[in-house]
């Protein structure tokens, strides 16, 4: 008898009793494999059961139909039908089932990148087990509740997982033996025990020999790859790694394949092989954008943009930045849609109404979200929410702290009177809630401050400057820190003069966009960080070469729209290549920074300077003429002349410069122009060395 008719004959055994649902599982776990085959006989579970009103079986139909979205790489669908399988066991309370959904979701989820999901989910399903005592589902929950920590980054957790994994009475398949030990075995990697992890790899490729289960391999390989990168020894972890890839592609295994090449790519920048990097990482975005693999696309964005801007190319720098906060981002708001989508709202009419404002109310708080996120200054951030939050929370007061953990101090920013009071606050120093907040990183709830400041504070808190005056009497408060990556970067406060006005529903409100704000200013602080990489040369603190030929652009449309004089100074250090090769680029690096600082000394206030090559730099002094800035020229050149660059206690050196002027004048058709009149003037120099010309 084939398959088909099998099927058949079994779904028709559940009319006289679901539980022949066992028999229509094995089937459909067995031709798993078989992708059609296996989406026919789901279809055809849920058209039989929906007809029949099995809603068991419709339970178990949409659960193998979230599985088979998963294989497809369509995760939010795959989400939509665990959730249904979700509810379905809910109505008919059927807890000991129940646990398998939940499960569906802690693997989606965690293929998403939502790990607060997914960590919810795998709890939920626990609680589930241990109630039913449901050790089956147990296991697999656990297991998948361990891997959900190891990509939180969550090793003390994951390892207890695995150590009560051990402690159940429960004899484990083949399958979950491996999927033990290769959870086992990453964490060993990530705590430092490399070695633990190897042979915990080893026992999972015996189990796999013996059994014959091919599934596991990529993976296997890929973790020893791992293990031996922590070793130090590169050779054979990209050994590992090429087994693993190859692996991949002949099992058509896409998801392992894009993280065994996440991993790789690791190698690669470690060992400075950057454009083997760069087209590791390419090729997971490229494969990673069809299939939805967010998590690893967003490390493949986040690793690009490290590697160009170790190379200095800002632009792409920028680019990749861009692209890792927009899914960042994207993976944030979704998650928050979910949190808030978890109500039931098969209810009571007012418990409908209630979840109808809820909606609302969640709407309005995505949409402050979504502003939030896409701006980058805090007094736009702080306006944006005070338009809004009033709407939400009762409050006479709006505040942003932004955390400077170096120093120990915030500086506060708060709406009063549609005008943003600033002020610094060192917490070394001052006693305050704010401080209180974010050393512990603890919410406060305060409905009359004067009589309860001191579940917090010992003494009186101090008020932040711009309210200390009479006239303002705060009672209500709220503090909440803001958290990345349990990093606190700030915090956030309501404030109100009316006493006892906050409870937990206010507080969440302002969790919500404490968490999209937290993104912003750390968004804010890359970008910043990045500009700065952008806009100045490490090494001098000049201008780049496209930041100086910017400015320039725009100095000669002014000079030649307004009838304005500058002049361009081109300079080059004589010989400068002797110091590096004599001895070596850290001294080398270290004269041309001091080379830098002597030249900054000597030009103007009004003047703009950009490091333009390796030792070549470009001088633009505006409003200046010819005769002025060769006074300005000869001053640099007798300055490096006379000056001596102390190196080292043994090292110390001497060089000298060559500088070509060129004034603007009207045969010059762009800032281009000037600048190269300049350096042919420079060519002159050079001739000579340690000489100014000008023609």
């Amino acid at each position: 008898m084939g398959y088909g008719s099998m099927f058949e004959k079994e779904l028709n055994k559940l009319i006289e009793s679901e539980d022949n649902i066992e028999c229509i599982k094995d089937i459909i776990s067995n031709d798993i494999s078989n992708t059609e085959q296996n989406k026919e006989y789901i279809e055809r579970l849920l058209e039989f059961s929906t007809e029949n009103k099995l809603y068991r079986s419709e339970a178990w139909g949409y659960y193998f139909k979230g599985w088979h979205y998963i294989d497809n790489s369509e995760y939010e669908k795959a989400v939509e039908n665990f959730m249904i399988s979700y509810e379905l066991f809910d109505k008919l309370n059927n807890k000991y089932e129940i646990a398998y959904a939940c499960n569906g979701l802690t693997n989606v989820y965690c293929l998403m990148g939502q790990y607060k999901l997914s960590n919810e989910w795998g709890l939920k399903g626990i609680s589930f087990c241990e109630e039913t005592k449901n050790s089956k589902a147990m296991i697999i929950l656990l297991i998948n509740t361990c891997i959900n920590y190891i990509q939180m980054e969550y090793y003390d957790k994951a390892l207890e997982i695995i150590e009560s994994i051990e402690e159940i009475d429960y004899d484990l398949t083949k399958s979950q033996e491996i999927s033990h030990m290769l959870a086992k075995a990453e964490i060993e990697i990530n705590i430092g025990n490399p070695d633990k992890a190897l042979k915990n790899i080893e026992q999972a490729m015996k189990i796999e020999s013996v059994n014959n289960i091919k599934s596991t391999m990529g993976e296997m390989l890929k973790l020893k790859g791992m293990a031996y990168l922590k070793t130090g020894k590169y050779d054979l972890a990209e050994d590992q790694f090429k087994k693993s890839y190859n692996f991949c592609v002949k099992y058509d295994l896409i998801y392992e394949k894009c993280s065994t090449m996440l991993q790789w790519s690791k190698l690669c920048i470690l060992t400075d092989n950057y454009e083997k990097a760069i087209d590791l990482l390419n090729q997971i975005i490229i494969v990673g954008s069809s299939n939805k693999f967010n998590t690893i696309m967003r490390e493949a964005f986040h690793s690009l943009y490290s590697i160009y801007k170790k190379l200095e190319d800002t632009e792409k720098a920028l680019n990749y930045l861009e692209k890792y906060i927009k899914i960042n981002n994207e993976m944030y708001d979704y998650e928050q849609s979910q949190l808030m989508a978890e109500i039931n709202l098969n209810n009571t009419k007012r418990m409908a109404e209630q979840y109808k404002q809820l909606y609302k109310r969640t709407e309005l708080l995505s949409t402050i979200g979504q502003k939030i996120i896409s701006n980058l200054d805090i007094s736009s951030i702080i306006r944006i929410i005070n338009e809004e939050i009033k709407k939400l929370i009762d409050l006479d007061y709006f505040g942003i702290a932004v955390y400077d953990s170096e120093n120990n101090r915030s500086e506060y920013y708060f709406m009063r009177d549609y005008k943003i009071v600033c002020s610094t606050v060192n917490y070394d120093e001052e006693n305050t809630l704010g401080g209180y907040c974010i050393k512990n990183k603890e919410d406060i709830i305060i409905g009359n401050e004067k009589l309860e400041f001191k579940k917090y504070l010992y003494s009186e808190p101090n008020y932040i400057r711009g309210f200390e005056e009479e006239g303002v009497k705060i009672s209500s408060i709220i503090y909440t820190p803001m958290i990345i990556n349990d990093k606190v970067v700030g915090l956030m406060t309501a404030q109100s003069e009316k006493e006892n006005l906050y409870g937990k529903d206010e507080l969440n409100i302002l969790k919500i966009l404490a968490n999209y704000t937290a993104i912003a200013v750390e968004n804010a602080k890359v970008y910043k960080e990045i500009e700065n990489i952008a806009t100045y040369d490490s090494l001098t603190n000049f201008l780049t070469k496209n930041e100086i030929l910017k400015i320039g652009d725009s100095i000669y449309e002014k000079a030649k729209c307004n009838n304005q004089k500058f002049t361009v100074i081109m300079m080059d250090l004589d010989d400068f290549k002797i110091v590096n090769d004599t001895y070596g680029h850290v001294y080398g690096d270290k004269a041309m920074s001091l080379i830098a600082e002597t030249m900054s000394k000597c030009i103007r206030n009004t003047d703009y300077i950009g490091r333009f090559g390796g030792d070549e730099f470009l001088l633009i002094c505006t409003g200046t003429g010819l005769e002025e800035a060769l006074y300005v020229a000869e001053r640099i050149r007798k300055t490096i002349q006379s000056s001596i660059f102390v190196l080292s206690d043994e090292i110390k050196v001497r060089v000298t410069t060559s500088l070509g002027v060129h004034e603007y004048d009207e045969n010059d058709n762009s800032f281009t122009d000037v600048v190269k009149r300049a350096d042919q003037c420079l060519y002159l120099a050079k001739e000579t060395r340690n000489t100014v010309m000008s023609k």
